[in-house]
């Protein structure tokens, strides 16, 4: 009986998402979770005084939204942090070093594909961070927009379409990531540390 409880326990946690948590990332991961956190928070307190009516339903809508684009923003700031660190452990200038010296051709080649591959996950973080950055801003600027049709009573619909879109955006970015981070998946996965 208590080894059944405990196969219950563990199934019920690893179902339970991570708290979402800016300081376990580094920079500049944690600053956009911040970022996305913050804006959730100033939505909530544009729409918290939101007479009962279509428009707060419609504005807890949206809310539960921006709640998923954070989720979102949380998953891709972890999976960017995990490649920082995997691009600390293969030691890029280390290679390069290591192919400055080598005499033989297949090992110029090996050092050489290994740079290119360090290369292109570089690339990937460095873009992931950019995009998440947009994304993050552009959220904060729906912030605004929530104010706006709160204070004048304008359509609720564009705000709605637009957090969508940016919820959409996040997740096809966290897809992308997710698929650079697995490393049954191309070239970058099989990449070995530098020694």
């Amino acid at each position: 009986a208590v080894l059944a409880l405990a196969l219950i326990a563990s199934r019920v946690n690893a179902r339970r998402p991570t708290p979402i948590d800016p300081f376990t990332l580094s920079e500049p991961w944690r600053r956009s979770v911040a970022d996305a956190q913050s804006a959730q928070r100033r939505y909530r307190e544009v729409t918290r005084n939101t007479a009962q009516g279509p428009l707060r339903t419609r504005l807890d809508e949206i809310g539960a939204q921006v709640a998923r684009s954070v989720e979102e923003c949380w998953q891709i700031a972890r999976r960017g942090d995990e490649l920082d660190e995997t691009l600390s452990k293969l030691k890029a200038p280390s290679l390069t070093e290591q192919r400055q010296r080598a005499s033989d051709a297949a090992t110029r080649a090996s050092l050489d594909r290994q740079i290119a591959a360090v290369d292109r996950i570089t690339a990937t973080r460095d873009d992931t961070d950019r995009r998440l950055r947009e994304l993050t801003i552009r959220l904060g600027e729906l912030v605004t927009q929530a104010a706006e049709i709160v204070t004048s009573g304008h359509d609720s619909d564009e705000l709605g379409n637009a957090v969508d879109e940016v919820v959409i955006q996040l997740e096809a970015l966290r897809l992308a990531v997710n698929e650079i981070n697995d490393p049954g998946e191309g070239s970058a996965g099989r990449v070995q540390t530098a020694q």
